[in-house]
C-alpha cells in the first residue's frame, strides 16, 4: 500500500516540537505531509520556519484569516492533494471547522493527537464525532479518553514516543565529590520549577555536598530567578537558563528531578535515561509508565523530602550504587525508548487509520 497523504493542523510552529520532528522523519520515508498552522509562535517558544516544508509547497499559513477563509483554504488543499488523513494536533482555533470538512469529504479520515488531559483536550470531546481515532502516547491518556468519551467504544491508538538514543549518549565526565541534582525543562506552572527550588532548599539544609542546577526558559522564569536570588541555598542553586541542546544541561547532572504537577509522557525522562541519568519523578500522568523504581529512577513526589534525601545520601556514601543505576538507565533507554521504533509505529498507525 502507498503511504497516505497527510495534512497536519498545528496552532503554531515551534522548534524542537515532537510532531514536527516526526513529520520530518516520515517525509524521508516517502510520506507526503503538508502542515497548516494558525499563528506565529508566542515569545515563550523558539519558532521553526519549516523551510524544508515551505520550499516544496507543503506549508500552509492560516494566520490572519477569518474562519470562512480558513475553511475554504484547507478544503481546497484537501481536495487538490487528495488528502487521506487529517491530523488535528492542538490547533484549537480549527476544531469547529472539522464537522464541515468531514461533511464535504466523508471518506476523509480525521485523527486527534492528544498529549495530556488539559488545555484544548476539552475541544476533543465537543467534536469527538468527527474523529475516526484518537492518538495518544500513554495508557494513562488512553484511559482518560475512554472514561470521558460519549462513545461506547472510542477508538484510541497508543503510539509511545522515543528519542535518538545515540544523540543522547552518556557523557563520561570526571567524577565530582558533589552530587549534581537538576531541573531541566520549561519554566511553567505544570512543570513545577518552584517545587524544585523548594526541594533544593530542604535538601540543602541537610547536606552540603548537594549541588543544584536549573536549565530552561518559560513564562515563570522571572518568578523562578527571583525565588532563587532570595533563597538560603542560592550559592548552591544555579539557574543557567536556555541551553542550545537539552543534553548540554543533562550532561551536567547526576540525577534529574521531574516535579511536575501534571504531565503526559515527558520526553525529558527518555532523554535523561539515554544520557545515563536516573530520574526522580512525580508519579503523575503518564510518568509511571516511563519510570520503574530502582531500574531507571524512582517515582517520588517532590514534597517527600526525607525519602529523596535518604536516596541521594545513599548515592553519596556508596557511589557504586549510583554508577550502577546510571548504567541501568542507559540500558533501559536503549531497550524501551528508541526513536526508530517510535517512527515505525507512527508510520504504521497513520497508514492503518487512512486505510480504515
Amino acid at each position: 500500500m502507498n503511504s497516505p497523504r497527510i495534512l497536519a493542523l498545528l496552532p503554531f510552529l515551534v522548534r524542537g516540537a515532537l510532531s514536527i520532528a516526526i513529520f520530518r522523519d516520515l517525509r524521508e520515508r516517502g510520506f507526503e505531509i503538508t502542515i497548516a498552522y494558525c499563528d506565529a509562535a508566542s515569545g515563550a517558544y523558539t519558532p521553526d520556519a519549516l523551510e524544508d516544508f515551505a520550499s516544496t509547497g507543503h506549508l500552509l499559513n492560516l494566520a490572519g484569516m477569518d474562519s470562512a477563509a480558513r475553511f475554504h483554504k484547507v478544503l481546497e488543499l484537501l481536495c487538490d492533494r487528495k488528502i487521506d488523513l487529517l491530523l488535528q494536533i492542538g490547533a484549537a482555533d480549527l476544531y469547529h471547522l472539522l464537522p464541515y470538512w468531514k461533511e464535504r469529504l466523508p471518506r476523509l479520515r480525521i485523527a486527534d493527537i492528544l498529549y495530556n488531559e488539559i488545555g484544548h483536550t476539552l475541544n476533543h470531546f465537543i467534536y469527538e464525532k468527527c474523529f475516526d481515532t484518537v492518538m495518544v502516547e500513554s495508557e494513562f491518556m488512553a484511559g482518560f479518553i475512554r472514561r470521558f468519551s460519549r462513545k461506547n467504544n472510542p477508538p484510541v491508538t497508543v503510539v509511545r514516543s522515543g528519542v535518538n538514543v545515540e544523540e543522547f549518549a552518556p557523557n563520561n565526565s570526571p567524577k565530582s565529590e558533589l552530587l549534581k541534582i537538576g531541573f531541566v525543562g520549561r519554566m511553567s506552572e505544570e512543570k513545577n520549577p518552584i517545587g524544585f527550588v523548594e526541594l533544593a532548599e530542604e535538601l540543602g539544609r541537610r547536606e552540603p555536598l548537594y549541588d543544584f542546577r536549573m536549565f530552561g526558559t518559560g513564562p515563570d522564569e522571572a518568578i523562578v530567578r527571583a525565588r532563587i536570588s532570595n533563597s538560603a541555598v542560592a550559592n548552591r542553586l544555579k539557574y543557567h537558563g536556555f541551553v542550545e541542546h537539552v543534553k548540554d544541561g543533562l550532561h551536567q547532572l547526576d540525577v534529574l528531578v521531574l516535579p511536575s504537577k501534571f504531565d503526559g509522557r515527558p520526553v525529558l525522562v527518555m532523554e535523561a535515561n539515554a544520557c545515563g541519568i536516573p530520574v526522580i519523578a512525580a508519579p503523575v500522568g503518564g510518568i509511571p509508565e516511563l519510570v520503574i523504581d530502582g531500574v531507571n529512577g524512582f517515582l517520588i513526589f517532590p514534597t517527600a523530602t526525607e525519602h529523596i534525601h535518604a536516596l541521594l545520601l545513599s548515592w553519596l556514601e556508596q557511589p557504586h550504587e549510583l554508577a550502577a543505576l546510571k548504567l541501568a538507565s542507559r540500558m533501559h533507554a536503549l531497550e524501551h525508548f528508541d526513536r526508530e521504533k517510535m517512527i515505525a509505529a507512527y508510520a504504521a498507525a497513520f497508514s492503518d487509520i487512512a486505510a480504515s
